[in-house]
């Protein structure tokens, strides 16, 4: 385990050390900040639903799904359970902006992120590598940003990825569910 973690760290400081130019800096930081609390999400997910010709009324159950239980899942389950402290200047993190409060380990913004990639790729199938690439950058821009550790934002990812399918799948058996009880209620 001790392996896994000393792995980790110096994966997390080969990319935290990546060059720093006001540009890359800025590029991070307007990342880690639209991917902040799943805004950038949930504004695509107003975008996709304006731009829908015929409107699906049961469109946001998975999105609202995907970000409250991304939210629920990791900041009030795992993050507090593992306890996994964030880099620190004294172990060699260059940390752009405060290091906040929180637990690491996962990363919630990658835990959104990927949620909501697979539920807006799920209406938007066109824009599906799109969503994935945006996805993968905020979550290695939370690495650059000296946030998390490599581990942090992969499991972070791969919770998302499962929150998302899930969110999909609830919302499909609600939708489902919802026109079964209006068909026997027209009856």
């Amino acid at each position: 385990m001790n392996q896994l973690l000393l792995m980790d760290q110096r994966l997390f400081l080969f990319i935290n050390h990546l060059p720093h130019t006001a540009l890359t800096d800025l590029f991070a930081k307007i990342l880690s900040g639209v991917g902040t609390a799943g805004i950038i999400w949930f504004v695509l997910a107003i975008i996709f639903f304006l731009k829908e010709e015929k409107k699906d009324h049961w469109f946001f159950v998975p999105v609202i799904l995907a970000g409250i239980g991304s939210w629920v899942l990791v900041e009030k389950i795992i993050k507090p359970l593992i306890g996994r402290a964030r880099p620190t200047v004294e172990m060699g993190a260059m940390i752009l902006g405060n290091n906040g409060d929180s637990f690491s380990f996962p990363s919630g913004h990658a835990t959104i992120a990927w949620a909501m990639a697979v539920v807006l790729s799920h209406k938007e199938p066109k824009l599906r590598w799109v969503l994935y690439v945006l996805a993968f950058f905020i979550s290695l821009s939370r690495i650059y940003v000296g946030k998390h550790y490599p581990s942090d934002i992969i499991v972070g990812g791969l919770v998302g990825w499962g929150i998302g399918r899930g969110s999909l799948m609830v919302g499909h058996y609600l939708k489902k569910t919802r026109r079964q009880k209006f068909r026997e209620d027209s009856r």
